[in-house]
């Protein structure tokens, strides 16, 4: 079985979407311990951290339903429209948290560049903000066929592929949330790695 050039490129972008996920989540880990040690009590920066972990349960779980989809479809599992449709339920669903919590951390980073100048801090404001505007013009273009899809999926008598729809989003979700505690477990104990200078990374979007 042989996967043409743009599912490969597809694919591709889904595995960086996961990594981007893991390396937010390990950061938002590491921010909220270091506000922790350092009493910081600001209301922002823990609002910001908390948008970065929503946002990385999002992206890997956008990622990791793409990925089980595709190999699914190849298996024999699915046939192509319930790929179609579960594509299509992770853009509707994910893609509208991706969106929201984004916006948060677009905001955040560009706050953030303003205030420190750094050619990092501006490389990262410029690259949250194309992606959250991309991210918002596919989200209102491919809205409404999504919908219609995932509506005309169900709207039909086939129970077995609604079964399985149902279970590759449930694993899905439970290995998204495997891999985003995972890394904030990791980034929390990272904060106590710290010794003198204190800095809290910027998210990156997905």
């Amino acid at each position: 079985l042989y996967m043409d050039l743009g599912l490969m490129i597809y694919v591709i972008f889904l595995v960086l979407d996961i990594l981007i996920s893991i390396w937010n989540s390990y950061n938002a880990g590491k921010s909220l311990e270091i506000m922790k040690i350092e009493n910081i009590e600001s209301d922002w920066p823990r609002m910001v951290a908390y948008s970065a972990l929503i946002l990385s349960f999002a992206g890997a779980a956008y990622g990791d339903l793409g990925i089980l989809s595709i190999i699914a479809y190849y298996l024999g599992y699915i046939n192509i429209y319930t790929l179609i449709s579960l594509l299509s339920f992770s853009f509707i669903v994910f893609g509208f948290l991706i969106i929201v919590f984004g916006l948060v951390i677009t905001v955040d980073s560009i706050i953030t560049a303003y205030k420190t100048r750094s050619f990092t801090s501006i490389l990262v404001a410029i690259y949250n903000s194309i992606a959250t505007i991309w991210n918002i013009y596919t989200y209102v273009q491919g809205f409404s066929y999504a919908l219609q899809t995932v509506n005309g999926f169900f709207s039909s008598e086939d129970r077995n592929s609604q079964a399985i729809f149902v279970i590759l989003i449930i694993l899905a979700v439970l290995i998204a949330i495997f891999m985003v505690y995972g890394a904030y477990k990791h980034g929390k104990a990272s904060a106590y790695k710290i010794k003198q200078e204190i800095s809290v990374p910027s998210p990156v979007e997905a």
